[in-house]
């Protein structure tokens, strides 16, 4: 079996560390694991753009496990070819400024051209068996080949189920979701990365539920429960954390995620129970609408100094984040997966999260679910959690358990056990 999987995504998290998350996060775990297996043939391919194509060529070269599997069609070889025989001219220093002279003007020229790469190489595709486009449309120039058994991952469909969390005119997924989806046909199959977002697309497009296969994700070996302490307050100093026990919240600053909610059950806590010695913590990039946050913020002026938003965490920073917080809280209105909670529980740490969507599968019995919209619910949980050390322990234990019950391995695994099962079938 033959299989071409698409990492176009990951060119786009070469240039933006931002980018490193998600989506990406996702396509380079699958791949890293799906290098190891022997009782298939693995290929790259990179078919969204031709800048994509050769940023994903480039961040291979980063990743040692990644790097010996071909990237077809590869047009930055052509770029590289043209490097090898112009570099020799020019000796000495100017060597590296003219390598980057030279792939600044070629990006430039493919920019303003818009390039699409839409010709992955025929004998490819016709010796290929599937064809996985991990995160945009399968392209029809694809479709004009039988043989191959064609996969989409759809990841949720929230922006076509909840647009009024998209900003229409400004949110790029809202388009790519809404083009992904339309662009399914009944003879294509599809990985969900949960259950809930495989009964989304099944009721909206009234598609065959045999032809989905839900492959759970896993958080990174990025996040551990952490013991160094000074690392911890060293982290923590570097984004302006503290001293003192602190609510953690981590996701982009975006209505969707509830964030305005969470300060004022917080807010709400702290001022009823009388509770000097708790912090909020909220970890993330801004997103659309983030202003709403902040004219919440400038409401409790008297927790000036006890809500902190840190903005961006690198990746190695984010387990001290974790494994130093009290506990967990993430009420979002819907999720197609949601890491955030599993990473929180990986790293060993208490979980409050939403009863709906997805995140009940992911937490399970380890952590406590509430209805997004009942404050009463969010604010009581907060402060038992708080008050009651024996229930800490009980729910940082569950929360490891339940981890444990995810992995990467086991992912890229069942997503090679639905490609064995297109290939079974005679559609």
């Amino acid at each position: 079996m033959k299989i071409l999987y698409d990492i176009s995504v990951l060119g786009l998290a070469l240039y933006s560390q931002e980018t490193r998350t998600g989506i990406s996060r996702v396509i380079e775990n699958v791949a890293a694991h799906m290098v190891k297996g022997t009782d298939y043939e693995l290929e790259f391919c990179a078919y969204h753009s031709l800048v994509q194509l050769i940023q994903s060529d480039k961040y291979i070269a980063t990743m040692p496990e990644l790097q010996k599997i071909p990237l077809n069609f590869s047009s930055a070889n052509a770029l590289n070819t043209l490097l090898r025989l112009f570099l020799p001219i020019y000796p000495g220093p100017s060597r590296k400024l003219i390598y980057r002279a030279i792939r600044r003007i070629f990006f430039i020229l493919l920019h303003n051209t818009n390039s699409r790469h839409g010709s992955i190489e025929p004998e490819i595709l016709r010796s290929a068996d599937i064809f996985h486009a991990t995160y945009y449309p399968i392209p029809e120039f694809v479709r004009r080949y039988p043989n191959l058994k064609n996969f989409i991952t759809l990841y949720d469909l929230i922006p076509i189920l909840y647009p009024q969390f998209f900003s229409s005119k400004k949110d790029h997924l809202l388009h790519d979701t809404r083009k992904s989806i339309t662009s399914i046909t009944p003879n294509d199959w599809v990985i969900a990365i949960s259950q809930t977002t495989k009964n989304d697309l099944c009721n909206y497009l009234k598609f065959d539920p045999s032809r989905v296969f839900v492959t759970h994700l896993a958080a990174s070996d990025l996040f551990y429960q952490c013991y160094d302490h000074d690392f911890i307050a060293r982290t923590r100093t570097k984004y302006g954390i503290p001293g003192g026990q602190y609510v953690l919240s981590l996701s982009t600053l975006e209505p969707r995620k509830n964030i305005v909610h969470t300060i004022r059950c917080f807010a709400a806590m702290v001022r009823e129970q009388n509770i000097s010695d708790l912090n909020l913590v909220l970890v993330g990039t801004k997103g659309w609408d983030f202003d709403r946050i902040f004219r919440e913020l400038s409401k409790h002026d008297s927790l000036q100094g006890r809500i902190i938003l840190t903005g961006y965490v690198a990746d190695e920073d984010l387990a001290a984040i974790y494994s130093g917080a009290l506990m967990f809280v993430y009420p979002s209105f819907y999720e197609g997966f949601g890491l955030p909670p599993l990473e929180a529980m990986q790293c060993g740490v208490p979980v409050i999260t939403s009863n709906i969507s997805s995140l009940p599968e992911v937490v399970g019995e380890a952590g406590m679910m509430v209805d997004p919209d009942d404050a009463d619910a969010l604010c009581q949980s907060m402060y038992d959690i708080y008050r009651n050390s024996s229930l800490r322990n009980e729910m940082s234990r569950k929360s490891s358990e339940r981890a444990k019950q995810f992995s990467w391995e086991k992912c890229a695994q069942e997503t090679v056990r639905a490609y064995k099962t297109a290939m079974r079938s005679s559609t």
